[in-house]
């Protein structure tokens, strides 16, 4: 039996529906960023749900996007109890020193751009990266959605399979992020940040107030996993979108590191963990694929 499908409109209103969605998100984040709140996934989904109305497409994907909604909060749940196992965090610092010849990459990048008492503007566009973590990966699975069903369902499961291995390294193996290792060095930017710019009111859902944050998850580093995964996925078939994802995470990657959030090998260990989970994805995927018994051929 053929899955049903719902009405699409026109590919020309597609066209714009699409451009002004593009429009109504980059307004709707930059609020949000502009007044303080915590774009969180609950809420981008939400946004790109009236969009999903909007293509005549809303039933499917209330479906498809429910249960990625349940268990990536669900994850998010679990990353927070990680960090009440009473193991001692990991010092990397000394695998930073051995990869960079003796070197710290965040104490090198803030000695030479953070200005103690000031908000620079590399402060604020590195915060911009850093706190656009959730949204990123959704919206990019939303083009995905769009497109090819499958090609979504199968990057939902190595991002959710790839948050599952990071939680049990989480709960094994915790790791101090610079900030932390280094406290009279290193300056935690993002607090800095959001006290200068909302007087430290960052305004945060209940959902994500009741969650117990990790500080200690750092290794791996999923604010440079994400927008990497999301690349990978995008190389074969939008290849435009794709190269901007790794200009994006390259920027990420430089954020975070000056922001003291992440050592690079954090990051390192990150993109490890995308080519794991990819890999297992795309095997079960083509393992599954063998097994679906092909249309006999009619006889002449």
């Amino acid at each position: 039996m053929s899955e049903k499908t719902e009405p699409r409109p026109a590919p020309q209103r597609s066209r714009l529906i699409l451009a002004g969605s593009a429009a109504y998100l980059v307004l709707i984040f930059g609020v949000m960023l502009w007044r303080g709140i915590s774009i969180e996934p609950e809420w981008v989904v939400l946004a790109l749900l009236l969009i999903a109305i909007a293509l005549g497409r809303g039933r499917s994907f209330i479906i498809d996007w429910l249960p990625f909604l349940i268990l990536f909060l669900a994850y998010e749940e679990m990353r927070g109890f990680a960090a009440k196992t009473g193991f001692a965090p990991y010092d990397l610092s000394g695998m930073e020193r051995f990869v960079f010849g003796g070197t710290i990459p965040t104490l090198v990048l803030q000695h030479a751009f953070y200005h103690p008492g000031v908000v620079s503007p590399q402060d604020v566009i590195a915060m911009f990266f850093y706190f656009m973590h959730f949204p990123l990966p959704i919206v990019v699975g939303f083009v995905f959605w769009v497109n090819h069903r499958e090609h979504f369902r199968r990057f939902v499961a190595a991002l959710l399979l790839m948050c599952l291995l990071a939680f049990a390294t989480y709960l094994f193996f915790p790791s101090a992020p610079p900030w932390y290792q280094f406290p009279g060095q290193v300056v935690k930017i993002n607090n800095q940040t959001v006290s200068a710019l909302w007087d430290g009111q960052y305004f945060v859902s209940e959902i994500y107030n009741s969650f117990n944050p990790n500080r200690f998850a750092a290794f791996p580093s999923l604010h440079a996993a994400f927008p990497a995964l999301a690349a990978a996925y995008a190389w074969s078939r939008y290849r435009a979108l794709a190269i901007g994802l790794i200009l994006w995470s390259l920027a990420v990657l430089l954020s975070i590191v000056y922001l003291g959030e992440h050592y690079v090998v954090d990051a390192l260990d990150g993109y490890v963990y995308v080519a794991v989970a990819m890999a297992i994805v795309e095997l079960v995927a083509r393992w599954r694929a063998r097994r679906v018994p092909k249309p006999a051929t009619p006889s002449a």
